[in-house]
């Protein structure tokens, strides 16, 4: 490996330890910091793909390594994966036809739209109907398999949904989790699954991340959860516009 090779995994070995550190911490999010870094570097598809194979590693780390059993709630997590479907197909072509520089800006409007709708979502008074699920999972499957940015759309749902910090990041892990096989096959059909290199150091980048981040939610409890929120979409929408400079 030439030095700037090298120079390389490392950054994005740092990258992938922080993004499940935050992940483990509030449930989403992984894919909000590395996502904007991993396409400027790498390469939108691959990007895609190594989020997938890292965040997968750390969604599952969350719910093995949990001091009690999970807690995600059932109905939820089925009619957000069923309705996400649909738009992993759509998402998946898009990722294929998009050039990219446009695939980054899309990320940076994603990620800036998401800080946004989170500073709207800080009202939890009143819960929507359920049958919200059905755009929020169009949506989160589109954006899951274009950018690997499904977390927003969930997010925003979920939070008017009155949830619990433990249920909420368990249902989001969960989610995750079981439209895996749908994102993989969505993006193979479309000619777009293609793996880095050294993805291998980088699964052990977030199992690192995910048990510093683990111990962290352990200690801050639900009291500072929103606040944790919040700072990472607002850090996240920084690091998606400063990687706009790299397109």
């Amino acid at each position: 490996m030439l030095p700037d090779g090298a120079v390389l995994v490392g950054a994005l070995f740092g990258l992938i330890f922080v993004s499940a550190a935050l992940q483990s911490l509030s449930g989403f999010g992984f894919a909000l910091l590395s996502a904007p870094l991993l396409a400027a570097t790498i390469g939108g598809a691959e990007a895609v793909s190594t989020i997938i194979i890292t965040g997968t590693v750390c969604d599952v780390a969350i719910l093995a390594m949990r001091r009690s059993l999970p807690r995600p709630v059932a109905r939820e997590v089925w009619a957000l994966a069923g309705w996400s479907v649909p738009g992993m197909l759509a998402g998946a072509w898009l990722l294929a036809w998009l050039p990219a520089s446009g695939l980054q800006i899309f990320v940076a409007c994603v990620v800036i739209g998401a800080v946004v709708l989170r500073l709207r979502s800080r009202e939890r008074g009143v819960a929507v109907r359920p049958g919200w699920a059905v755009p929020a999972g169009l949506l989160s499957g589109a954006l899951s398999t274009s950018t690997s940015l499904g977390g927003p759309p969930s997010v925003y749902y979920l939070v008017h949904r009155d949830l619990k910090p433990h249920a909420m990041r368990d249902t989001l892990v969960t989610v995750s989790l079981v439209r895996l096989p749908l994102s993989v096959a969505s993006l193979v059909l479309a000619g777009t699954w293609e793996t880095y290199e050294y993805w291998l150091p980088l699964v052990g980048a977030a199992l690192l991340g995910q048990l510093v981040g683990s111990r962290a939610f352990h200690a801050f409890g639900s009291a500072r959860y929103e606040r944790v929120v919040l700072c990472l979409l607002v850090v996240s929408a920084l690091v998606s516009v400063a990687a706009l400079a790299f397109a």
